[in-house]
């Protein structure tokens, strides 16, 4: 069995929809950024104890699947058969449950106290990257769901709670 295609060594690959583009393109580094934050929560999702936490990473995983296939054009797809508003909705109460009893900081807060927080806090990161070119994007291809990019900035508040929420000496055990 061969694992490459070779099709791509001139710089060039096609899209879901059958259009060739160049490998710099914009979507193209979308999709490297939104797979960068997937291989991330893998990560999260290997050294994190707790099932729920890892039910709820896995689901923003297959989410930003999802999304990758949305973009990509891959419409009527059961990959692309989800309903944005409601993923919405589901990453803000996991907002409130992980915050409910967490303090304001008073400060600037830093990763580095729990090996899954920093893992966390890189996917905080890469995401508000994520969402920096998925903003980018969207104005040049306005066809596609703006909501999107609403998903995007809850996931980053999602990433910098739920680092907050590990990091606290009740849930180090995460």
């Amino acid at each position: 069995m061969r694992f490459f295609t070779g099709e791509g060594d001139f710089g060039n690959t096609t899209l879901f929809d059958g259009s060739e583009v160049r490998k710099d393109n914009a979507i193209l580094e979308l999709f490297g950024i939104i797979d960068e934050v997937i291989a991330c929560i893998g990560l999260a999702i290997s050294i994190a104890e707790k099932p729920e936490l890892k039910k709820d990473l896995g689901d923003i995983q297959k989410n930003l699947s999802k999304i990758m296939s949305v973009i990509a054009g891959a419409n009527g797809t059961d990959n692309t058969n989800f309903d944005i508003e409601k993923s919405i909705e589901r990453l803000e109460s996991k907002i409130s449950f992980y915050g409910r009893n967490l303090k304001n900081p008073k400060s600037f807060t830093f990763p580095g106290k729990t090996i899954i927080g920093a893992v966390l806090d890189i996917c905080r990161t890469i995401t508000r990257k994520m969402e920096r070119r998925a903003v980018g994007f969207f104005q040049t291809n306005p066809e596609n769901d703006q909501k999107i990019i609403a998903y995007l900035n809850r996931l980053s508040s999602f990433f910098y709670i739920l680092r907050r929420y590990v990091d606290t000496d009740i849930n180090t055990s995460i």
